[in-house]
């Protein structure tokens, strides 16, 4: 089943990035490691883990179109939070959030997951749609940074899940 927000797009992206690995490992396996955002400081080069958000009845999100889940960040010795909504979920295949929420929209994260053979194909996408305050405020330099660190995690992550779908099916 898909799901989608509606989230007001840049006409053109201001940045575009993305990268893939091959997993060993069934699309079920790969798909529940991604879809579980509380795990990804288990893998990030700056995500450190974080908490899903209670929605208006009081329970926290799981990963549905809607839900906000608090990324907690380190980097160089300063530690943050960052807010994201999950925006796209179609079951098994794609699972996408933004940074901001949508009210703020500042960078889509997009996970695709394909079946490669007996294993499968893993694809992070990323889109700066909005600059935050301080990159409007640092400039040019500080999305160049952003950027930098952005490529780590990424391929630190694509890596962490792959180590541990193959771990878990071998």
């Amino acid at each position: 089943m898909r799901e989608t927000a509606v989230v007001s797009a840049p006409a053109e992206p201001l940045h575009t990035y993305s990268d893939s690995v091959r997993v060993d490992a069934p699309p079920a396996a790969v798909w529940e490691l991604v879809t579980a955002m509380e795990r990804y400081g288990e893998w990030s080069s700056e995500n450190t883990g974080g908490y899903w958000r209670k929605g208006g009845d009081g329970v926290p999100g799981t990963g549905r179109v809607g839900d906000q889940f608090v990324g907690v960040n380190r980097r160089d010795g300063v530690e943050w939070k960052a807010l994201v909504e999950v925006v796209e979920r179609d079951e098994g295949r794609t699972f996408g959030f933004v940074t901001g929420g949508t009210e703020l929209n500042f960078v889509l994260w997009k996970y695709i997951l394909e079946p490669d053979g007996a294993g499968s194909r893993l694809t992070e996408y990323w889109e700066l749609r909005n600059l935050s305050p301080v990159m409007v405020e640092n400039g040019e330099a500080e999305v160049a940074y952003r950027m930098a660190n952005m490529r780590e995690s990424m391929r630190a992550t694509l890596e962490g899940i792959k180590r541990t779908a193959e771990a878990r099916t071998a």
